[in-house]
This record gives C-alpha cells, structure tokens and sequence, in this order.
C-alpha cells in the first residue's frame, strides 16, 4: 500500500490544505466531490473505495473512521484516496448528528435496547474530546455492551447506501471510461493500442 502516513495527516490533507477564512462548507464538500468524480484507475477498485468509504462513514464508529477505512481498503483492493474522500463527504459536522440517531433508532428496534438517545449523545460527546485510546476504552469496552445495538443499527443502516453507492459509481466511473476509449478512436482511429493503455488505467 506504500509508505504509511499517520492518520492525522492524512485528515488533514483530506479537509483541504488551503484553510482560508473565504472557503464555505459548501465550496469543500463541493472540492471533495470533484476530487473524487476526477479520480482515474479501475472503475472497480474505485467503486469498491466508494463503498467502503460510505460504508464506514455512516456507521457510528467515530473517531476510527479513517483507520477503518484505510483497513478495509487494503484488504477489500478499493480504491484507498476514493474511500477516504466518500467517507469525509458523508460523515461532517452536519451528517453526523442524524447518522448517529438513526442508528441509535435501528438499533434499538432491533434489540429491544434500553440505551437512551441522551446516553449515546453522552458518549459521543466525550469520544470527541478525549484521545483514541481513551475513547476506546470509554465507548468499546466499558460501554460496549450499551454501544452494541447502536453499531447493530448503523450496519444496518449503512449497508444500503454502501450497495448502491457501489454500483452507481461502477457505472459512472465504466461510462466515463468507454467515452474516452470512443473520443480517443475518433481522434485516432488507427491507434488501438492507446485505446487499450486507457482500458486499463
């Protein structure tokens, strides 16, 4: 998979390293959409790193979600930079709240839970000011059994959106392919063997 980067960094090249006072929410999601979209490789791998990266994003696994990402990416082959910039694109500040209810919410019609929405409010707030390590021992092993039902559901809400993001992104990632196979053998219509570099890159 290369050299290894620490997580923080690869956060922060992910949230755009020009942080300047005019750049809106909107205009970076908008970044990250177009960095994705313009991303080149196999159409497979990459709708692979789109699915997990959606998949994990939406689970209530903060703040693991980068970790797990470059995990399931190296044993799934998806698309490493694909997986983490889906994951960003649907796990924000604005996402997140509703994520984690609607998880909460499945979960608990699942299992019959218990746990109430303001104790899992609880736990996530702590889990953002404390260290990686803090927060797992907070939310994973002290309060796992509490926290089951609420990964249960959002697997279960997850799992849709990682399918469909994986087959629509199959799709464009494919059509945009062919059309540059055609462009190219209208521009060149002698040179199959470019054609089949482009196929395969």
């Amino acid at each position: 998979m290369g050299e290894l980067v620490p997580v923080n960094k690869v956060k922060n090249i992910l949230r755009s390293g020009k942080r300047d006072k005019g750049i809106s929410p909107g205009r970076t999601v908008r970044y990250q959409w177009l960095r994705l979209v313009r991303l080149r490789g196999d159409p497979f791998v990459l709708a692979r790193g789109i699915a997990i990266g959606i998949f994990i994003g939406l689970t209530p696994t903060i703040p693991f979600h980068t970790i797990l990402t470059i995990f399931f990416c190296a044993v799934g082959r998806g698309h490493l930079v694909a997986g983490l910039v889906a994951s960003l694109l649907v796990s924000n500040p604005l996402t997140i709240p509703f994520q984690y209810y609607i998880s909460w919410k499945v979960g608990t019609i699942l299992t019959g839970s218990s746990l109430s929405w303001e104790q899992v409010k609880y736990l996530m707030g702590i889990a953002r000011d404390v260290s990686m390590l803090e927060a797992v021992k907070l939310i994973y092993i002290n309060s796992f059994r509490s926290m089951v039902s609420v990964l249960l559901g959002g697997i279960v809400f997850s799992l849709p959106f990682a399918i469909t993001s994986y087959f629509s992104a199959l799709y464009l990632y494919i059509r945009r392919q062919k059309r540059q196979i055609n462009r190219l053998i209208k521009t060149n219509p002698n040179d199959s063997k470019s054609s089949k570099e482009i196929s395969h890159s």
